[in-house]
Parts: structure tokens; sequence; C-alpha cells
């Protein structure tokens, strides 16, 4: 029984997953345009890699996720892009947006983000959490050995619950959504090792 409401717990989060986006996550609007984002050098993060980044998608993510074969999944992590580019300065150089999944389902993971030109992390930051109105505490987190700006929030649509962190630093913004993690989760761990997967320097 135990093995029978963990399996429905996964269907239930993987249904519900390919309208996180649209219920949770508004970023494919960005709430202002780009070019209204504050650009002064005293805001700038000097923690940001000084080397230039660049986006590619893992083969698996995290602890052996598979890529989700659900396409509308992966088209919701694709609609975010529209809005990290958007807060670009300039052309992207790369663009990642698709989703994970653990084998049984029970939880997936949606990962978005762009390289290029990102001329103040901490007021882009400010810009795709104002995008994300249904958002509740939002707060800093460690953005790992890559540096620059990140925060997680949390959120819930129809009874399950979906965990948010995003980042940016000074050549990438980014985005991964847990979903189906119970409210005790602590996505802030999972999102450092995302990030690490997805996030290369350029050679």
């Amino acid at each position: 029984m135990r093995g029978q409401g963990r399996s429905n717990a996964g269907r239930r989060a993987a249904g519900v997953g390919a309208g996180v986006l649209v219920g949770v996550l508004m970023v494919s609007g960005c709430s202002r345009p780009a070019d209204t984002v504050e650009r002064t050098a005293e805001a700038r993060s000097s923690s940001s890699p000084a080397v230039a980044m660049r986006l590619d998608k893992p083969e698996k993510l995290l602890s052996g996720w598979p890529e989700s074969m659900s396409r509308k999944l992966r088209e919701q992590a694709q609609q975010t892009l529209g809005g990290f580019k958007a807060l670009l300065d300039g052309e992207p150089t790369s663009a990642v947006g698709t989703a994970y999944a653990t084998p049984d389902g029970q939880y997936t993971a949606l990962a978005s983000g762009v390289s290029g030109k990102v001329t103040n992390p901490k007021a882009t930051m400010d810009e795709v959490f104002a995008a994300l109105p249904r958002l509740s505490d939002v707060k800093p987190t460690p953005p790992g050995p890559m540096g620059g700006e990140a925060r997680c929030g949390k959120g819930e649509t129809q009874g399950v619950n979906v965990d948010v962190c995003a980042w940016a630093d000074r050549h990438s913004i980014g985005m991964v959504a847990f979903i189906g993690f119970p409210k005790s989760g602590d996505p802030d761990s999972l999102f450092v090792q995302a990030r690490s997967q997805l996030e290369h320097p350029v050679t």
C-alpha cells in the first residue's frame, strides 16, 4: 500500500507538472522590458565568474534523473526562455529548456536558462521574481561555486508543492523548478548541484 501511495503521488505530480509554469511561474512575461533593468556598476555582483559561461543540457540531472518523456513538461520549461532572453544585454549565446524526472515519476525538475551578457545580476533576479507573484517565502540562497545571485521561493498548484530556485551571474540566467517535493524538503542543495550540471565555462 505504501508503494502504491507513492506511485499515485508521483502520477499526480507528473500530471500537474505540465501546468506548473502556467499556474505558478509567469517568467515568460517579464514585469518590465529588459532595458529598464538598473545597470549601475555599484549593483553588479563581484562574485560572478570572470570567465565566459555557457549552458548545456546534461544527459541526466542530479542523481541520475533522465530527461522526462513528457513533451508538455519540456515545452513548459522552454516557455520561460523568452523572458530570460529579454533580460540579457544582447543576444543569447546558448539556451537550455527541458525537464527531468525520477524513474518512478514521483519528482520532477524543470530546468531553463540562457547565457549571454548580464549587466546586473541582482537587478535581474529582482525582475525574475517580480514575474513570479504566486511564489512565497522568496529568500537568497547560496549560489554555489559559480557565484552570482541566487534565490529560492515556494509555491503550490493543485495540492502539489513547487520549489523554484533561480540564479543570475554576469554570463547567465537560469531557473530550476522542483515539483512534488514535501514542504519540509530543502531544495537549496539540489539547486546548486543542478546548476553545476547545467552551467560550464566556455573552453
